[in-house]
């Protein structure tokens, strides 16, 4: 590998990153349509309340959102309004951190700059990748914790390094406390090192498992928060892993599972990185104008294979959120870089044909959608006449005449609208009730809509969830101070609530006393995208929260 090709790449790479960085950062300024989601929301309420661990996750992100509003609030309010940016400015920098990883761990397999380089600019096609570089989320963190602990680990195996086995122990335990799907670079380098016989030396050496013990110390936290909350991470992650709450088999799964991949992923990117690992996985060794190593190539397998593999042995047991195996994508993009230039460097015409055809679907096809999320507003007529049920060849049904809202099922960033003015409403009605000599208290249905709540109403008060007292799941909310847990903190406060009004809370049901007495409908907001509504939602007074009714004991919790 010519020294100054590395240096031309390296730089063209940096300048491609930051180029799409200055992009992400203009369009989160310049009016960005795009609210946060509700699990960015979540995420900042955590920033809010610094702790060891959290319900669902580890630290990583509160603490990383944290440090973000602490420099970038003020300069955040002046420029959008509210703290959108700051909390999403980490992901912007986080991406630049993963792209330079993943050319760092292309050129390290490949030993071609120029391979590195596709790879990385391959991302920017790629519709999950694309939205990780703006939405602030776990996702974020533990993207640039794999990739980067893939490349110390690729270096540690071909080298021998010590210091290389540290580091990669180092980021892993950063990743666990991202996300616990960081773990499953255990099971990688597992596989890495029993099957390739030029690495099973590392097996007698304290390498690996100075990085095994290093990595898990990210636990150490996530376990010391645990004891004191009733281990309540592990019920949930058992619960979302579908090993708690009675048998449930659904074959279906799996092509939820695949469905989901197929629109994150793209179509052509997705067909592209599954034949690519198919074929690698037959021919791992260099062919004729490649210079990469075979076992660098099935650690890379191993890194794409395992993360689907393990989610797919899931699908029928519980639903797969189509972000859960992003990881494979990391590999999934280098190998299929990798295997894309070898079908151009073919001497077979039709397949270099092929080839060429399926790289401008990718490219096409990704980038299209990928622009398009941004700004997919301009789609609405488009979804307009989908939803009144027009196009031909009987595709789509009509919409129902009930739904108010049809073009909701056909914009996939509806869950990023409509937010900030249902805030802002909300703020309006306890202004109001401040202005009546009233000291109201917020009260949500959903742990994300209290969030988002939080985030956007004027002033950032707290907002209370009761969804577990509605026989919904719980949430972090729970385990703060809250009405359910401490009632009478809040007895006789008025209750702004939004919601449905479930009959737990207005005493329709046979036997409970009604938590919100006398509630009433003070506002309908009505969210509209070029005239078509897109979200509508309503906001209760209470004159006096009267209390939940104790839980069923006979119910088991939804975790």
């Amino acid at each position: 590998m010519p020294a100054a090709a590395n240096v031309r790449g390296l730089v063209a790479c940096v300048a491609l990153l930051i180029a799409g960085a200055a992009l992400h950062i203009w369009y989160l300024i310049d009016r960005c349509p795009l609210d946060l989601s509700g699990d960015e929301a979540h995420y900042w309420e955590w920033s809010r309340r610094l702790d060891l661990s959290y319900y669902s996750k580890g630290p990583l992100v509160a603490w990383i959102i944290a440090a973000s509003r602490y420099f970038l609030a003020d300069w955040s309010r002046q420029l959008v309004g509210s703290e959108a940016l700051a909390v999403r400015a980490p992901a912007v920098v986080l991406s630049v951190v993963t792209g330079l990883g993943i050319y760092a761990l292309g050129l390290a397999v490949s030993r071609y700059a120029r391979l590195a380089l596709a790879a990385v600019a391959l991302t920017a096609t790629i519709p999950i990748l694309a939205a990780g570089s703006m939405l602030m989320t776990i996702d974020a963190p533990l993207a640039a914790c794999w990739t980067w602990a893939l490349v110390c680990i690729e270096r540690a195996l071909r080298r021998a390094s010590a210091t290389a086995w540290v580091l990669a122990g180092v980021l892993a335990a950063l990743g666990i406390l991202a996300k616990y799907t960081m773990l499953l670079i255990f099971p990688v380098v597992a596989l890495a090192l029993l099957t390739e016989p030029t690495w099973r030396a590392h097996l007698r050496r304290p390498g690996p498992y100075l990085a095994v013990l290093t990595g898990l110390t990210g636990f150490l936290p996530i376990a010391i928060w645990n004891a004191g909350h009733d281990w309540v991470s592990l019920r949930h992650v058992a619960g979302q892993a579908g090993l708690t709450g009675g048998p449930r088999f659904d074959p279906l799964g799996v092509m939820t599972y695949l469905g989901g991949q197929l629109a994150v992923v793209g179509p052509a990117w997705l067909v592209a990185m599954w034949w690519a690992i198919g074929d690698l996985a037959r021919r791992p060794h260099a062919e004729h104008g490649e210079l990469h190593e075979m076992a660098a190539i099935r650690l890379l397998l191993y890194a794409a294979v395992v993360p689907w593999g393990v989610f797919l042995l899931f699908s029928p047991l519980t639903k797969i959120q189509p972000n859960w195996p992003m990881l494979s994508l990391i590999a999934g993009t280098i190998l299929m870089t990798v295997w894309l230039a070898r079908g151009l460097r073919s001497v077979e015409a039709k397949r270099r044909q092929r080839t060429r055809l399926l790289v401008a679907a990718g490219v096409a096809l990704g980038a299209a959608a990928v622009v398009i999320s941004h700004r997919m507003e301009f789609a609405y007529p488009l979804f307009d006449w989908l939803a009144r049920g027009a196009p031909p060849l009987g595709l789509t049904r009509p919409a129902p005449v009930w739904n108010l809202t049809p073009i909701a099922d056909y914009d996939p960033t509806t869950r990023l609208r409509g937010w900030s003015q249902l805030g802002r409403a909300v703020g309006e009605i306890m202004q109001d009730e401040h202005a009546r000599g009233r000291d109201p208290f917020i009260l949500a249905d959903d742990y994300q809509l209290a969030s988002l709540i939080a985030f956007y109403c004027p002033g950032e008060p707290n907002v209370y969830c009761a969804q577990s007292a509605l026989g919904g799941r719980y949430s972090q909310y729970d385990l703060w101070p809250n009405p359910i847990r401490d009632p009478q903190r809040f007895l006789g406060r008025p209750c702004i609530y939004v919601g449905a009004p479930r009959p737990e809370l207005t005493g329709q049901r046979h036997g409970t006393q009604a938590a919100l007495p006398g509630l009433r409908r003070v506002r309908t907001v009505e969210h509209r995208v070029r005239g078509c509504p897109l979200r509508i939602g309503s906001i209760f007074v209470s004159d006096g929260f009267a209390g939940f009714a104790p839980r069923d004991p006979s119910l088991r919790p939804k975790y």
